[in-house]
């Protein structure tokens, strides 16, 4: 059974059909991308996913759990943190206090610690500035307490919307980086990036969303030698 299954998923604002049909899987371990253009509906189903829409039908399976008749806390309770598009950290607060906000769903204080620790390890720049205001922080910074709040729940499968968004290219290479190093550590991935190139070089399944359906999916490689997928998404 894979880790996650989103089967014939269909969202609705209103009128507006975001999501179609859709069906993807991903397995223990793995990071798979989703790739296509705004609007799209590539946000919609991380936000159904975790929660935060509610499908109109379909089902959404992870770890044999049916998720699409749960609250988003006992989604994150079941072990799928979501890091949203924009970052959205707590920016009164410090970068201590905005980790330790993502950990509100572990109840064993030497977990908390352990898990503090793993994330200032991965992001030894948190740890220099631990004390200071999220809010004072570049995007960059922004981005890894993000990542780093969202590994404090100690979930199995993180959600990412975006990570690269509004960041030099300099700074997305780390990020980047890091994320591929999450996956290595045991973490599964499902991944929204607006650049389809790193996107694809990350992941080692795609999917391409167009107008709330899936029109290709395969491996990365090879959606990556795709001439369509080139004209579409690469620049080519």
């Amino acid at each position: 059974m894979s880790m996650l299954e989103v089967k014939d998923l269909h969202v609705s604002y209103g009128a507006i059909k975001a999501v179609q049909g859709i069906s993807f899987k991903l397995e223990e371990g793995e990071t798979v991308a989703l790739i296509g253009s705004n609007g799209a509906g590539k946000s919609t189903t991380l936000r159904t996913i975790s929660g935060l829409e509610k499908a109109k039908s379909g089902s959404i399976v992870f770890q044999g759990h049916e998720l699409t008749k749960l609250k988003p806390h006992q989604i994150v309770e079941l072990g799928i943190a979501h890091v949203p598009e924009g970052r959205r950290v707590f920016a009164r607060m410090s970068v201590d206090e905005n980790l330790r906000m993502g950990a509100n769903v572990v109840q064993d204080k030497a977990k908390v610690k352990a898990e503090l620790e793993r994330v200032y390890e991965i992001f030894p720049r948190l740890k220099e500035r631990e004390k200071q205001l999220a809010g004072t922080l570049s995007g960059g910074e922004q981005q890894m307490l993000a990542l780093g709040r969202a590994l404090m729940t100690n979930g199995s499968l993180l959600m990412l919307d975006e990570p690269s968004m509004g960041l030099a290219p300099i700074i997305v290479e780390d990020i980047f980086r890091i994320i591929r190093q999450i996956n290595e550590s045991g973490t599964s991935i499902l991944l929204i990036e607006q650049n389809a190139f790193l996107a694809l070089t990350t992941a080692s399944h795609a999917y391409v969303l167009e107008t709330g359906r899936i029109t290709m999916e395969g491996p990365s490689a090879e959606l990556l030698a795709d001439e369509r997928v080139k004209a579409a998404y690469l620049g080519a």
